[in-house]
């Protein structure tokens, strides 16, 4: 199956958003296995403005800025008036702004100015329920999407993330930090996360998938997909030699 195909999949769960740290991945053609774009300006040290007006012109899902302190895991070390410095001149280039709770402010200028807000919190420690259910509202007062990224410590807070994930009565982005737990990230879209964040050329969060590999997943894990090299043939257990291989070869003859 083709890219644009899997893309136009109705019944697809997993969304994906590329995460780019560098303009030369603006120029990648794994932009186009993207639902969304993630443009890192806190990981970007050269001039974006003719980069992300051509990026604009070619690729027609949501582009996303975000700032990423370096309390929540980000380069930027900065307050919120250099962060508004950093962002109003590429406003008419993109649709979202990534806001965490210190910069808050900017939020209903941001809506004023048409762009949706992802209110965001990156935590390296699983909260209790009643924290996430506090952080869940608060991010809500000031964003039109909630995003949170945690550190589940066990298999039990595992199920309770996906608990909290699928009883959010919000437009919710879960996710998780660090790497003993990343499986989790696309099965968090099975419970309700809108998006799951995933890299081309390097990762801009441990744990992170590549694009090809949420790709492959993401279609391997859309209801009613079946492996055709399965089909009439018993499956012996722990037999899955080739198989990645084998589902390569199904998307690109697709």
């Amino acid at each position: 199956m083709s890219s644009e195909a899997l893309k136009s999949d109705s019944n697809r769960i997993i969304h994906i958003i590329a995460s780019l740290s560098s303009p030369r991945e603006f120029q990648s053609p794994l932009i186009t296995e993207a639902d969304a774009l993630e443009v890192r300006l806190d990981m970007i040290t050269e001039p974006i403005g003719d980069a992300l007006h051509t990026l604009r012109t070619k690729f027609q899902g949501p582009i996303i800025i975000t700032i990423r302190s370096s309390d929540e895991g980000g380069a930027y070390a900065g307050g919120p008036d250099s962060l508004w410095e950093k962002i109003e001149p590429h406003l008419s280039n993109i649709d979202m702004v990534d806001l965490e709770i210190r910069f808050r402010d900017h939020a209903q200028i941001m809506k004023d100015r048409n762009k949706k807000v992802i209110a965001s919190c990156h935590q390296n420690r699983m909260p209790s329920d009643n924290e996430m259910k506090d952080l869940i509202e608060e991010l809500h007062s000031f964003g039109d999407i909630v995003k949170i990224a945690v550190q589940p410590q066990s298999n039990d807070d595992l199920i309770r993330l996906l608990r909290i994930t699928a009883e959010c009565p919000y437009p919710i982005i879960m996710s998780v930090t660090g790497t003993l737990f990343r499986y989790a990230r696309p099965i968090l879209c099975l419970f309700g996360s809108q998006y799951t964040y995933c890299y081309i050329d390097s990762e801009t969060s441990p744990g992170q998938y590549s694009i090809r590999e949420m790709q492959l997943l993401a279609h391997l894990l859309t209801p009613g997909f079946v492996d055709p090299w399965f089909e009439g043939r018993p499956v012996r257990s722990g037999d899955v030699s080739g198989f990645i291989e084998r589902a390569h070869a199904y998307l690109k003859s697709q």
